[in-house]
């Protein structure tokens, strides 16, 4: 019985995988043979077993992701209703009940997106289940009963997100606004749910920064009203994207050491020296490839603009600073590079941390009254400012098509280290 629950374990996580893949690939192939037929009557365990062997047909026959949805999604759900009115242990309920939210969800983004409305058959039935699930959390609150509601509820809200983004313009701010309240209003009874409010406001904010951000305020604010401590933690890792929204025309908050004439982090600049200049700082690090081919780019408009007062500032994310010198050496890089870990052991916050800042490079720039003008500010993005600047120099000539926008993280430069 333990093998058996640990494969259907492992089919579980298959049959998640697969409803929330089903929209993003397609394949031609021809199946080899139909599926598995269902087996009547049959106990509890015959019919893991069948889940089992309809995930070993779709593995056999190397069927994408949807083609295994549209051949088995049926089966699925059938065979796991039946299966959650035996008698189940606590693991199994939860594993079951995880398993048929997803297939219903699944099921009910098919028929919005087809409809192009959320009033399906199964999008009813998803609700329903959710609001039995909330009804028996709220008359016992135990360990396995906020499981349950929790995988509703997450089901529920990414299907909701997922059918708004893939509305028209015109059409989504309204849902947009009624997801936000709904999530938030969600974590506050069921505070397991905070980490997903928190992604739903944070992916909405990349399609409408405004009323993301409005939403970010709203998310804080209750959250820290709330007094619950899994709630109130969140609010912490907020206060850096937080920042990093309000930065156009604000002052950046900017204290780092720099190598001095040995060659020793010992030389502090601020910005603040730097009054009547227009200031680049990038947030950058010798590892990180973008970094590497915007290098060209910077190294052109330093020399185009340098003269009429225009600034860079490196500052660099690199933890292993033995190799900062010899790399600005090798690229004969001509501004100043800090250093954060040199400037964090000196007790000065972390730039990349303090505000969030989600890849590298990223590029702020400032104007000459110390104000942030514009943050991401790469290729044409920088090369439109500067002329606007400094209307007296020839302006640089780069194709927006051209421009990188791929960014790194520290776990790319933990991947190449051990590639290494």
């Amino acid at each position: 019985m333990l093998r058996s629950f640990l494969l259907q374990r492992r089919l579980a996580l298959f049959c998640l995988i697969v409803s929330l893949c089903a929209f993003l690939c397609s394949c031609g192939a021809c199946l080899a043979q139909n599926p598995p037929s269902y087996p009547e009557n049959a106990s509890l365990d015959d019919l893991i077993a069948f889940q089992q062997s309809l995930s070993d047909w779709g593995s056999q026959n190397k069927l994408s992701s949807d083609l295994f949805w549209d051949k088995t999604a049926a089966l699925f759900l059938r065979s796991t209703q039946e299966i959650l009115q035996q008698d189940l242990d606590d693991e199994r309920v939860e594993l079951y009940q995880t398993q048929l939210a997803g297939i219903l969800s699944n099921y009910a983004l098919q028929e919005a997106l087809k409809n192009s409305s959320l009033d399906g058959e199964k999008y009813r039935e998803l609700l329903q289940n959710a609001g039995k699930a909330a009804s028996n959390y709220r008359a016992d609150p135990s360990e396995l009963n906020q499981k349950v509601y929790l995988a509703y509820a997450k089901q529920l809200m990414s299907l909701r997100l997922q059918f708004a983004l893939n509305q028209r313009a015109e059409a989504q701010e309204e849902l947009f606004v009624s997801l936000i309240g709904d999530s938030i209003t969600l974590a506050l009874g069921l505070p397991a749910f905070g980490e997903d409010a928190f992604r739903i406001v944070m992916t909405i904010r990349g399609n409408e920064p405004e009323l993301g951000d409005e939403a970010l305020d709203a998310l804080c604010e209750a959250f820290e009203a709330s007094g619950e401590p899994a709630l109130v933690a969140l609010v912490s890792k907020t206060a850096g994207v937080r920042r990093f929204a309000r930065l156009p025309g604000a002052e950046l908050y900017f204290e780092a050491l720099f190598p001095d004439e040995k060659g020793e982090y010992t030389k502090k600049i601020e910005l603040k020296d730097y009054r009547d200049k227009v200031v680049l700082v990038e947030v950058w690090a010798t590892w990180c490839l973008p970094c590497r081919k915007e290098i060209p780019r910077l190294k052109q408009a330093y020399e185009r603009y340098h003269d009429a007062g225009f600034e860079i500032l490196g500052y660099s994310i690199d933890q292993d600073v033995s190799k900062l010198q010899p790399f600005l050496t090798e690229n004969q890089i001509p501004w100043p590079v800090a250093s954060q870990r040199r400037s964090a052991e000196s007790g000065y916050h972390p730039l990349y941390e303090y505000y969030s800042i989600n890849g590298v490079p990223e590029m702020i720039l400032i104007g000459r009254d110390g104000k942030v003008i514009q943050t991401d500010c790469r290729g044409s993005k920088l090369a439109k400012a500067l002329k606007e600047l400094f209307p007296n120099v020839e302006p640089l000539d780069w194709d927006p098509s051209q421009d990188f926008g791929a960014r790194a993280t520290s776990q790319d430069a933990q991947t190449q280290d051990e590639n290494k």
